[in-house]
Parts: structure tokens; sequence; C-alpha cells
């Protein structure tokens, strides 16, 4: 019986290992690439969203990873220990910091929404006054078909909004989902920093942790940005938490609080089916590793709840407006989109998947979105795919085109977190310009400044994830509770790689990776010291000649 437990804990770690070490060795060649290059949204027009590929001088930061690594040993040396420090006092700055900067930039800018943002909230706010006329008839763009036969997956966030506008009323301004964005990072970060304790129990790598994400501003920035990414993120990284718990101290409440909030994550974010899938996949490891059979019906519920609310949401919206939701863009014209070019980057969003779907149902015979008009899209996709792939191959360009696909995503530092307001309207008077401190973010001298912080910022955590996926094989912790995270990146990668991609996309990712990045620098900081302990030690005076 213990050689069978010691076979499965066995396979658990050798699959553990795998995913970490595939996902740190992708982070490698990115931790390369952010010291060669960095990714731009090209400022002369910032409208067309179009990245810039600027190359970067190599010396210069290898000399800003030398002297970040110079001042962590020193640090260490003069047994400046982080262990020692307070963790609730470190969480209480990181969180005042991550209050007070969001809410000072949202009241600053005053962004309004546009574009599918703008949509959802004006299909929210007709819902809340019973009118569904936005899911009768749309914009020329839509073929005036209603969004929601294109995207019924964003209803979540519909949903959300509505509730806002019922409780709050019809006429709140968007700071009404503003507000909501802030509190959510601040769930955000507070549940990174507990997964961090549970997953290392470390003092140290708690405390980094949470010291890194209290100078993380692209999130910060990103908060006026009336979409279910934050929100559905904050329920996301709570669902982890609990799931750690349930792996750790075997308590189906755990498992069942997990459950739920994992559902809550997706329907605001679909995209969170990414988190929903690595908690499964690690939900299955536990399986295989402690026989404990009752965390595949943990896993199970986790999966129906996750899909079955969502399509309890767009069943009520369907119901409610007499309008069958039975379309959708499927992730076959998605791919179809994520192999083409696009004025923005390869693989960016270009409206392909949209209008191939539109096409197919005005030039059919019936001219009605309708599942015919989906398989005549999905046809035409996949034909597309072969056409595309054949084409990129035979002109040799195959892994350029991926290439830059990965690195307009991970390697443009900003994740267009400031862009995203910089290029909407802004609530302000008739005649009057935007505060100075705003335009200087947009395109002065704090443009310039939070460019270079973004970057060292952005590298040193690639360098530092790439050493902490390294250091869980060599320490022998990959396992289970630790590899839900970067399971998660990993199908990030994947996906984003395979269908639409852009930068702003990546962002909820990118805080995955400071744990990992924390725990790698002070595992690869304690090394160096350990190497380097010869240059501080004091020298015996030299022998004196008479």
């Amino acid at each position: 019986m213990n050689q069978t437990l010691q076979k499965q804990n066995r396979f658990t770690e050798i699959c553990s290992m795998i995913a970490v070490g595939l996902i740190g060795l992708i982070f490698v060649l990115l931790s390369v690439a952010s010291i060669m290059q960095t990714c731009r949204i090209d400022q002369a027009n910032p409208y067309s969203e179009i990245i810039n590929f600027d190359n970067d001088s190599i010396l210069a930061n290898l000399a800003l990873i030398v002297l970040t690594a110079l001042a962590c040993i020193v640090l260490m040396r003069r047994n400046i220990r982080l262990s020692e420090v307070n963790t609730r006092f470190v969480i209480f700055v990181m969180l005042i910091v991550t209050t007070i900067i969001p809410l000072i930039w949202i009241n600053l800018v005053q962004s309004i929404s546009s574009g599918d943002a703008m949509i959802l909230l004006n299909t929210a706010r007709d819902a809340a006054r019973d009118n569904y006329r936005s899911f009768s008839t749309s914009y020329d763009y839509y073929g005036n078909y209603s969004y929601y036969l294109y995207y019924p997956f964003q209803l979540g966030y519909v949903f959300f909004a509505e509730i806002l506008f019922r409780i709050f009323g019809t006429d709140s301004t968007d700071v009404l989902f503003q507000i909501p964005n802030v509190i959510a990072l601040d769930f955000i970060y507070a549940g990174v920093v507990m997964v961090t304790k549970r997953i290392f129990d470390r003092k140290a790598v708690t405390n980094m942790t949470a010291i890194a994400l209290t100078v993380c501003l692209q999130p910060m920035f990103m908060t006026t940005f009336t979409y279910g990414i934050l929100p559905g993120l904050a329920f996301a990284i709570w669902s982890v938490y609990f799931t750690v718990r349930y792996m750790q101290e075997n308590k189906l409440l755990f498992a069942g609080i997990a459950a739920l909030l994992i559902s809550l994550a997706v329907l605001l974010k679909y995209n969170n089916m990414i988190i929903l899938a690595a908690i499964v996949i690690a939900l299955i490891l536990h399986v295989i590793g402690t026989k404990r059979f009752l965390a595949l019906a943990a896993a199970a519920v986790m999966v129906v709840g996750g899909v079955g609310l969502q399509k309890l949401v767009i069943y009520s919206y369907s119901q409610r407006s007499g309008v069958e939701l039975k379309t959708q863009v499927s992730q076959v014209l998605y791919g179809y989109m994520g192999v083409s070019e696009s004025p923005m980057a390869p693989g960016w969003y270009n409206g392909l998947a949209m209008m191939t779907l539109r096409d197919a149902a005005l030039n059919s015979v019936s001219h009605q979105l309708d599942s015919d008009a989906v398989k005549t899209a999905n046809e035409i996709a996949w034909k597309g795919i072969g056409d595309r792939l054949k084409e990129l191959s035979d002109s040799g360009t195959l892994v350029e085109f991926f290439k830059k696909k990965l690195l307009s995503q991970f390697n443009e530092p900003s994740f267009e977190s400031v862009w995203l307001s910089q290029v909407r309207k802004h609530n302000i008077p008739k005649g009057e310009e935007l505060p100075s401190l705003v335009t200087s973010v947009y395109s002065g001298g704090l443009a310039t400044l939070l460019d270079r912080w973004f970057g060292w910022y952005n590298m040193i955590i690639y360098i530092g994830f790439a050493a902490g996926m390294a250091f869980l094989i060599i320490r022998r912790k990959a396992q289970a509770t630790t590899v839900i995270l970067p399971i998660t990146v990993l199908g990030a990668v994947l996906y984003h790689m395979l269908f639409e991609g852009k930068s702003q996309y990546l962002l909820p990712y990118f805080i995955l990776l400071i744990p990992f990045a924390m725990y790698g620098l002070l595992e690869a900081t304690r090394l160096l010291k350990a190497k380097t302990d010869f240059l501080f030690r004091p020298q015996k005076d030299a022998p004196k000649v008479n």
C-alpha cells in the first residue's frame, strides 16, 4: 500500500515538474527577450493600437540586473530580514496604496466607456429599465444582428452591471463600475498574498510578494476599464486560495466555497475558464497523490458551476428579452483570427472572427444569424486556418509570426493599462483640458518614467519567475498545491498564442507570476550570497617585509 502511494506521489510530482519546467522554459526565453527588446504602443497614433518592437540597450539592462542582484545581496548581508517584518502591516500598507492611487487616477481621468464596454453598460442600463432592445438589433458593424448573438458570454458582466444600476439608479456614471474595480483590485492583491502564504509558508516570501504588489502599478491604471477582468480575477484568486486550503486540510466546506467563487469568476469573465481548468488539473493530481476521491466531486461541481451559472444568466436574458441566444462566435473563429495578420500586431484583434460569422449570416438564404450561419462560418474558418498555416510554413515565417505574437503580448510591459483610458473620452466640462498630471502620464515626463519602471519591473519579474520555476524543481516543491498558478499561466500562454491576442488580456496572469518571482529571487539571492561571501570577508593583514 505504501509503495502504491509512493508511486502515486511520484507520478503527481513528475506531472507537476513537467508543467513547471515547460512554463519555466518559456519565461527563460521571455526574460532574454525583455533584456533585448521592449514592445510599445505607437504614441504617434495611439488610437490605432499599433505595437512597435523597439530594441533596448542590452548592456544597460544587464547593468540594471546586476545592480538589482547586488542590492538584494547587500540587504541580506545587513540582516534586513523580511521574515521579521509584521506581515499584517505590510498588507495594510499595500491595501492603502492600491486603494488611494486608483481612486486618484479614476477621479482625474474621468474615463467614459467605449467599444464593447459601452455596449455592455448600455444593455445593463436598459435592462434595469426593463428595456431589452439591444437583444434584437445592434450597429451596422454587426450587420444589425444583436451583439449577444455573437457574444452571449458577455451577459455575465451585464448582469453584474444591471444589479448596480437597479441599486444606485440608471443615471449613474462610469464611476459606479470603476469603484468596484478598485475594491476588486484590493481583494486580488490580498488574495495573492494569502495564496503565497499558503503554498510557501515562508514569511519572507509572503512579505516580498506584498511589497512587489504594492509597486505593481499597471493594474491600478486598469481600474478605469469597466469590464469583468478585475472583478472576475478577484473571485478567481480567492477560489484558488480555498482550493489550496481544501487540499491541505481536506475540509469540503473550502471546496464548496472555491466552487462558488470560480463560478462567479467565470460568469464575470469567461477567460477565467483557464483558471478553472488549472484548478481541476491540480485537484486531479491531488487525487492521484492522496487517493482522496471526493476531490473529483469537487472538481466536477466547479466545472458544472462555472459553465452552468453562465448558461443560467444567458437563459434568463433570453427569456426576459424573448430572443433566443443560441449562437456565438466559436473558438474556431477565434483561432482563425489568432493566426491572421492584424494592423496592431500578429494575431491581435482584427474583427475577422465576428465578420466571418456576420457575413455568413448576411449571405445565407434566410439572412438569419442561426446555427446554419455558425456552421458555414466555422467551415470558412477551418479552411482559412489551414491555408494560413500553409502560407506561413511555405514562406518560412511560421516561427517568426508566433514569436512576435508572444512578445507583443508579454513584452509590452504596460499591458495597455494606461492606454485604456488615454484613447477614451473623458467626462470633463467642455472647453477644459485634462489635468496636467494626466497628460504627463499619457505623453509627458511621467510617461517616460513609467515606461522605464514598467520595463525594469517586468524584466525582474520574468527573471525571478523563471528562477522560481527552477527552484520549485530543485527543491522538489512542485506539487498539486503549488502548480495551480503556474499551470494557469501556461494555459494563458497557449490560449492566447492560438486564439485572439492582446497585451491587456495578459495582465491578470502577470499578477499571478509575482509570488513565484519573489520566491525565485529570494532563493537566487541566498545562493549568490553564499557564492560571494569571500568578497565580504575581512582580509588578514599581509606579512610585513623586513
